[in-house]
């Protein structure tokens, strides 16, 4: 009998223990923690934050799958605190929008250096963001919401679409930028605008008072500035 009891003890305990150890997510897989939405061309789509925590580090692979696409569009995700994607070799599109623009987001920076397929980057109403480091790679940025003051666009010779709304931008250098297309600028803080070395460009949208320098064939905008 007293065998028997301890058994049932030892049992017992270890059940605990297991129960303990999976509140803590030490079982905790990374198909557990991230979705990936066939519907959504199998993009990275949904981050279980309970179970990642607030300082979110993306896998190269969930499960068998390649992460190529990450896509995270919900107030939800203003709860992450830092966001690192540098595993991601294959990544090719990143977007996050968190739409609410009273959001608590404490994400401050995001660093794509490491992501050398990386052509599209969407990032919406993300106000604690202050830094991005872009790769060499994208063709396609759009920030909307954001606190970046300044862009680093010098090495990005591949993009051909840049747009910035709504944040504290000061001045915005392309010169390096020969292939760019479309630029669209809207209630930022930019004076000057040179667009003497982007020969290619077709669109351009600015806020109202900005000088623009240089010859340009492109179609000239002028946004009201917000009150």
């Amino acid at each position: 009998m007293k065998r028997a009891s301890f058994k049932a003890i030892y049992v017992t305990v270890i059940c605990l223990i297991i129960t303990l150890l999976c509140g803590c997510n030490l079982f905790v897989t990374d198909k557990d923690k991230f979705y990936m939405d066939k519907d959504l061309d199998y993009s990275l789509s949904r981050i279980d934050i309970d179970k990642s925590g607030r300082d979110i580090v993306i896998p190269a692979k969930v499960g068998d799958t390649t992460v190529r696409k990450i896509y995270l569009a919900d107030p939800y995700y203003s709860q992450i605190d830092s966001l690192d994607v540098s595993r991601v070799k294959e990544l090719e599109s990143f977007e996050l929008v968190l739409y609410a623009e009273k959001n608590k987001s404490k994400l401050k920076k995001l660093d794509f250096s490491k992501n050398k397929k990386l052509r599209l980057i969407v990032i919406g109403q993300t106000k604690a963001l202050k830094n991005i480091k872009f790769n060499n790679k994208c063709d396609y940025i759009f920030l909307k919401g954001t606190s970046v003051k300044k862009v680093d666009l010098k090495k990005l010779e591949n993009l051909d679409d840049f747009s910035y709304f709504d944040g504290p931008l000061e001045e915005l250098d392309i010169s390096n930028n020969p292939n760019l297309e479309e630029i669209w600028i809207k209630n930022a803080n930019i004076k000057v605008l040179d667009v003497s070395k982007n020969p290619k460009l077709r669109i351009i949208t600015v806020d109202e008072g900005t000088k623009i320098i240089g010859p340009t064939n492109a179609q000239i905008e002028y946004n009201k500035r917000a009150e």
